[in-house]
């Protein structure tokens, strides 16, 4: 009986909308509109943060620190501040051996004279581990990245940085030729990827040459480690394997553990704290106006509904006078009111997904940081999350747009509605 009469009023809901169809359609439109503004602005806020999470990861990755010495600025075990802290490579090694430290690596510096056949330049040379590929994103688009035996061996090879390879070589393919370091020949064995990086020490990875550490001590005195690269097991562990490395070292070079301008520690976890805020303000910014927008469009349902409900008001008399109840007046308009929501909303994220795939990639930092590849640029994807959250918002804005004129409806009183000229 119950479904008998629910099937009733939809009929009854589907009727009134058919019979004023340019006046649902034009709601259905504002509607459309507003959801369009909300699933694009969410979309080019998520493609922002993804762009910026891309451009940073091309620095650090997941739980990957930098550590350099600094200065003290506290007394400890009986020396007093401002001590200059300089680390050797038997620290990087008792970095490595914290359980918490996943992979490791030191760094050293020079910028080096780096010549091949007639050309010649000077870049910054980095002597390094070979889990420091991993750790900085240093994929070879041909041959291969530092390993093992490399340095073991102390050979006398070179991973060329993008911008050094085109500078260098042009269209040569670099991998198998033979460069002069400071006068001395070593063999290209590999050429970095293109990669986005928003930040950098020293140089850029692309305008840097990469040689085993062991073979660094031959060209430069390699007394003290640049930096020491290091990643914990998890990112979640970044904090406490950063407070055990920072505690190892005092305890080794003398200063206070809580001092921080002992050493210096930055990495992923620290640019997250900076650009986090930033990504959650644009896009609360951005929700903002898309609901906002969503929420204009729902006043016009709401006041589409109210001239329905004006237009039919002897019917309403009337129907209540025949025994109608009050909610089945309340849910045959509520119904009419979602219909046209939810109608307007399906068309908005259809022509969304249309606007998404017309418009994506916007420009963001590829120009400013000469990336061919565009992986820096702004991708706009509709994700199932954020299709949730303009559902979720739909749903709201449906239910208060209809159920204000449903009330009124069904709480007329039926002689005077019969009166109503």
């Amino acid at each position: 009986m119950k479904m008998r009469v629910l099937r009733e009023i939809s009929r009854e809901a589907l009727r009134g909308l058919f019979r004023n169809r340019v006046r649902a359609g034009l709601s259905m439109l504002g509607i459309s509109w507003g959801i369009v503004s909300v699933v694009m602005l969410l979309a080019y806020g998520n493609g922002f943060d993804a762009a910026l999470v891309r451009g940073f990861h091309g620095a650090f990755g997941d739980g990957v620190n930098i550590l350099g010495g600094g200065q003290t600025s506290m007394q400890a075990g009986g020396e007093r501040a401002g001590q200059r802290i300089r680390l050797r490579f038997a620290d990087a090694e008792a970095v490595g051996q914290i359980p918490f430290v996943k992979a490791w690596s030191p760094e050293y510096f020079q910028d080096v004279p780096i010549a091949w056949q007639d050309k010649q330049s000077s870049y910054l040379a980095r002597g390094v581990a070979p889990a420091y590929g991993s750790m900085r994103s240093q994929v070879p688009s041909s041959g291969r990245f530092i390993d093992a035996e490399d340095v073991r061996l102390q050979r006398r090879v070179v991973f060329l940085g993008s911008e050094v390879a085109r500078k260098m070589f042009g269209n040569t393919p670099p991998v198998g030729q033979a460069v002069r370091i400071k006068g001395v020949r070593f063999d290209v064995i590999g050429v970095q990827r293109e990669k986005v990086q928003l930040s950098n020490y020293r140089s850029p990875d692309k305008e840097s040459i990469f040689i085993p550490y062991t073979t660094a001590g031959q060209l430069w005195n390699t007394e003290y480690v640049g930096i020491v690269v290091y990643q914990s097991v998890s990112p979640t562990l970044d904090a406490r394997t950063t407070a055990e490395v920072k505690k190892m070292l005092a305890g080794r070079l003398r200063f206070n553990p809580a001092d921080d301008r002992a050493v210096q520690v930055f990495g992923s976890a620290e640019t997250q704290r900076i650009v986090g805020p930033i990504v959650l303000g644009l896009k609360i910014i951005l929700t903002f106006i898309g609901v906002l927008t969503l929420a204009i469009g729902g006043v016009g349902v709401m006041n589409i509904m109210f001239v329905s409900v004006t237009e039919r008001t002897r019917e309403i008399g009337l129907r209540k006078a025949l025994g109608a109840r009050r909610g089945a007046i309340l849910l045959q308009f509520l119904l009419e009111g979602l219909v046209t929501t939810f109608a307007g909303g399906a068309a908005g994220v259809l022509l969304s997904y249309v606007l998404v795939w017309m418009f994506s990639p916007r420009p963001f930092l590829s120009e400013l940081l000469d990336d061919a590849s565009r992986t820096a640029d702004i991708y706009m994807v509709l994700s199932v999350q954020l299709l949730g959250i303009c559902t979720a918002i739909l749903m709201f804005v449906g239910l208060v747009s209809s159920f204000v004129p449903a009330m009124r409806a069904a709480r007329m009183d039926p002689i005077q509605a019969l009166r109503y000229e």
